[in-house]
């Protein structure tokens, strides 16, 4: 039931109806005859089995028209000719009697004659009076004047006309024909009525109209079966073929290629792109799997061939090494003798790991200057390090690189199936842990992974995430440790030590969370917070009164590679307003010596705005003399590990006295840091130090502290007390 609203028109409905409705449902028959034909003629060969079906259904369905047709045609055509022949009989005994009455004779012949019935006289008022059936004498074919006006009207041949029910005592009769007689001796008219027996002569036809249909029907089979053949011979079988071919082209080319004509063309074509293709695919399949510099497997079929290496090991039992080679100092290579040099180490490389590995070992390139290789059938740890020793020992063999004598150093690595993980993802997880470990052992290092190096690395990560939100929060915090003038006893300056309170572990240590800033890129905003709090505390205790005094920054090695490190520090010093003499940056020496052109750039800027720059842990790095004269050095200070003993009455204060000496005959000042005791201190004045710094000095203290031991100092008494006589 619909529901029409106001002011619409009623919903028409979708049913058509009468005329109208004739088109649309032929539509949907069509459409659903279209949806059936291709719902279960699928294949060629069942459409064209089909198609000749239809048309063999449709020649014996006309075959069946044309017999019934011409049986009915031969019927009357039959019935016609016995009929005529009567007439002429009829006419001809006409012509010689005085009455109708005398043709008696002659009907009884006509009715005994093949395929008539009978045979009748009648009068002009329709009235019988002569027959070869005795009962039909005395009856009326009437109405007489339709049936005689007929007759006379064509009197050429006979009229077949529909006797009336008393002549037979049933309905009309088809064979019944009336003839038109004249007598010409005596002047009379009459109509002869013939009956022809038309079941007798449509049962002699019916015989000869089956056998017709029959031999249409195997005609019309035999034709359908010959065009049936012929099709799947030119167009099925062929067409088959390619499908073939299109499903397997090795088997399809070959069955197709049978065909001289078109479709034998076609298919070698086809067979051609395809092979083309395939030649393309394998090619790409390849490329994508293999590194393109040194021919090895890259780091997605390293993985793919490491999870078959632990799936056979999985049924067959035994362990699986997996290292990870990494080619130390190659960037440095790539730097100074270009990257065509550096290609042609990590070539020399694959050819030793090529050459080296056993039957049934894996080696790729899994990075840019790192080697992966499984190890198969091993049977402890030890062959394992022994193995990659080897390796390490192997590539480490000088060579010469052109003009150049080089000794590549790498380190290892390593990780075993089945106890440290059974998934190659996790494996090769652990074999870095492994590897990161080897790097800080140095060149030649080869390491088995442990689990304490994965706790170490769940450590790191924890440790980088809260410090991440320790910087957003700004929960780090500045403490201060003076530097005491050995000579004067007053403090000069002081080192800004960062300090990370945090909330579940207290104090973290730097030597903790500085390498995790480094890693994870963190250590940039840590250093320009650290400049800004230092030159905003500073400022602070200036405007305070206090003494003025110096105050130390570290930065470090990513700090110094930065090209706006000396506009980030011009604009931290304009912003707090502190001038350039009362900040100093501290860089370890191992530090400098790292791509030392450019560190030299941007120091020498840095002293030129009048920034103060200090070397920390002189001594235990590898720097060279000759540098340390083009450094623009402010201050050098001495490792603590020279100070512990150089107090102990042995030879411990050797190193200070040569550093303490180096940095005078350069016009260097020199700090020693970690003093912890009077002796310390005593002997570092004895041998010139000019500055100490350490625990008996003072410890790091947070701002507030430092300020209350800035204001007691010798310096700072004085300045308060000059303060307050100004004021």
């Amino acid at each position: 039931m619909s529901v029409e609203c106001e002011g619409e028109a009623p919903e028409t409905r979708n049913e058509p109806s009468g005329k109208d409705g004739a088109p649309a449902r032929a539509r949907a028959f069509v459409a659903g005859l279209r949806r059936s034909v291709a719902t279960h003629f699928t294949s060629l060969r069942s459409k064209v089995v089909g198609l000749l079906t239809s048309i063999g259904a449709v020649l014996v369905a006309m075959s069946g028209i044309y017999v019934f047709t011409t049986f009915n045609q031969n019927l009357a055509h039959e019935a016609d000719l016995r009929a005529g022949a009567a007439r002429d009989v009829l006419i001809h005994a006409a012509a010689r009697v005085q009455a109708s009455g005398e043709l008696e004779p002659i009907l009884s012949a006509i009715g005994n004659a093949p395929y008539i019935a009978e045979a009748a006289i009648a009068g002009r008022d329709g009235t019988i009076v002569a027959s070869s059936h005795a009962a039909w004498n005395g009856r009326s074919i009437a109405p007489v004047a339709t049936t005689l006006a007929d007759v006379a009207a064509d009197r050429r041949r006979p009229l077949a006309i529909e006797t009336q029910r008393q002549l037979t005592g049933a309905g009309a009769y088809d064979g019944d024909y009336a003839i038109w007689l004249d007598l010409p001796q005596s002047g009379e008219q009459a109509v002869a009525i013939v009956r022809v027996d038309m079941e007798r002569l449509a049962a002699r036809l019916t015989t000869k109209a089956w056998n017709t249909m029959t031999w249409l029907t195997i005609t019309a089979i035999l034709a359908i079966l010959t065009i049936s053949m012929l099709v799947h011979r030119i167009v099925v079988a062929p067409i088959e073929a390619l499908r073939d071919f299109a499903r397997n082209y090795r088997r399809g080319a070959a069955e197709a290629s049978q065909h001289g004509d078109e479709i034998g063309i076609v298919a070698q074509a086809l067979a051609a792109s395809f092979q083309a293709a395939a030649d393309s695919e394998a090619r790409l399949t390849n490329i994508a799997s293999t590194d393109g510099l040194t021919g090895l497997g890259n780091r997605g079929s390293f993985k793919v061939q490491f999870a078959g290496a632990i799936a056979d090991a999985e049924r067959r039992g035994g362990l699986v090494g997996m290292m990870i080679l990494n080619l130390g100092g190659f960037k440095d290579v790539n730097d100074t003798l270009g990257h065509d040099a550096g290609d042609l180490v990590l070539q020399r490389t694959a050819d030793i790991l090529k050459g080296c590995r056993r039957e049934g070992d894996i080696v790729a390139r899994i990075g840019g200057d790192e080697f992966g290789v499984v190890f198969n059938g091993i049977k402890s740890a030890d062959e394992a390090l022994e193995m990659a020793s080897r390796l390490v020992r192997a590539v480490g063999v000088p060579f010469r690189l052109g003009a150049q004598e080089l000794q590549q150093a790498s380190c290892v690595g390593m990780t075993l199936f089945p106890q440290d993980g059974r998934d190659a993802e996790v494996l090769m997880k652990n074999a870095d842990l492994a590897l990161s470990r080897a790097k800080q052992e140095g060149a030649g290092a080869c390491v088995l992974y442990r689990h304490e190096l994965h706790l170490r690395a769940i450590e790191r990560n924890q440790i980088e995430r809260d410090l991440r939100a320790a910087v957003a929060r700004q929960e780090l915090k500045l403490y201060y440790q003076p530097k005491v003038d050995v000579a004067t006893g007053q403090i000069t300056g002081a080192e800004a030590l960062i300090r990370w309170p945090h909330e579940e572990r207290g104090f973290i240590p730097p030597s903790v969370f500085i390498p995790v800033a480094e890693r994870s890129g963190l250590v940039v905003d840590l250093t320009r917070w650290v400049l800004d709090e230092a030159c905003r505390q500073n400022r602070q205790w200036q405007d305070d009164g206090l003494p003025r005094i110096t105050v130390a920054v570290n930065v470090s090695a990513i700090d110094l590679r930065r090209a706006d490190l000396t506009d980030t520090i011009a604009n931290t010093l304009i912003a707090r307003g502190l001038s350039p003499q009362y900040l100093e940056l501290e860089v370890t020496e191992s530090m400098v010596m790292e791509d030392v052109d450019t560190v030299i750039g941007t120091l020498r800027r840095l002293r030129s705005l009048g920034i103060g720059i200090g070397i920390d842990d002189f001594g235990t790095g590898y720097s060279s003399l000759a540098y340390l004269k083009r450094f623009p050095v402010k201050r050098l200070k001495i490792d603590r590990s020279f100070v512990n003993d150089i107090a102990d009455g042995r030879e411990g204060h050797i190193i200070p006295k040569v550093i303490i000496d180096l940095a005078h005959a350069l016009g260097v000042s020199v700090v020693a840091e970690g003093v912890e005791s009077a002796d310390q201190f005593d002997k570092l004045r004895e041998l010139g130090c000019d500055e100490v710094q350490g625990y008996f000095m003072g410890r790091p203290m947070p701002p507030a502290e430092f300020e209350v031991f800035l204001r007691n100092s010798p310096a700072g008494a004085r300045r308060v007390a000059a303060s307050g006589n100004a004021a």
